[in-house]
């Protein structure tokens, strides 16, 4: 096992935090049932390519993921190229929301993730942001105290999000600052003593996209994007 250190002979874990690739919550012309089980679009199994191809000199001890088919499908290459299997913690699984309550909500809510003090009736959530929050950053903090040195794993927009927050020691509610790209890369380094406990945290690589040809982002955040192909679709059958 490779071991990093810092300057100050702490032990330096980093992670390669990826988001999934790109997906499509209305395949066919209505909001799906369940958006845990929605798959990459072709776009975004092409990112998944991309992104093995970007980081296949890098040495990744293990891959995780949240076990949701979207991550599982963007990691596939990377952990194929390297013999090795994605595991699956599903506390890290993307916040969980309902479709249907997009209904009677109102869905611009939703591009500002959990600005709103009750941000949970407002973006149609069926968890509460610091219940999201913590069950987040607690898996991932056990997950630090495992025996690695290197390693990636592939998450979610508002998952990574809230990780951005975690790192930054800011609240849940901001967590729309940290907007992800689809199959963006992050690179985090976290320093740690002997026993596990964390002394610094570090955001060393943020939203570096799948396709590096491309550098500029869109106008929209992700988070926009989606609600406003939503509130599309809201008028359109209305």
């Amino acid at each position: 096992m490779k071991e990093n250190m810092s300057l100050d002979g702490l032990t330096r874990k980093r992670i390669y935090l990826f988001r999934h690739g790109e997906v499509n919550y209305m395949p066919s012309g209505k909001v799906v049932a369940d958006p845990n089980l929605v798959d990459l679009t072709d776009k975004g199994l092409l990112q998944a390519k991309l992104i093995d191809e970007n980081t296949k000199n890098i040495y990744f001890e293990r891959i995780l993921s949240s076990g949701l088919p979207r991550t599982l499908q963007t990691g596939a290459h990377m952990a194929e190229r390297r013999g090795i299997e994605i595991e699956a913690y599903p506390e890290l699984r993307e916040y969980q929301w309902d479709p249907k309550s997009f209904r009677d909500n109102d869905v611009k809510k939703f591009g500002y993730l959990f600005e709103n003090s009750k941000s949970k009736n407002a973006i149609g959530g069926i968890e509460e942001a610091d219940d999201f929050f913590n069950r987040v950053t607690n898996q991932l903090e056990k997950i630090l105290q495992e025996d690695w040195s290197q390693i990636a794993i592939i998450l979610h927009g508002a998952v990574n999000a809230a990780i951005m927050c975690w790192l930054s020691d800011i609240d849940i509610s901001l967590a729309s600052k940290f907007d992800q790209d689809h199959a963006a890369l992050n690179i985090i380094d976290i320093d740690t003593k002997e026993n596990g406990e964390i002394i610094r945290k570090s955001i060393r690589r943020y939203n570096i996209p799948p396709d590096l040809s491309d550098i500029d982002s869109d106008i929209k955040s992700s988070w926009e994007s989606t609600a406003s192909k939503i509130i599309k679709f809201n008028e359109s059958a209305s």
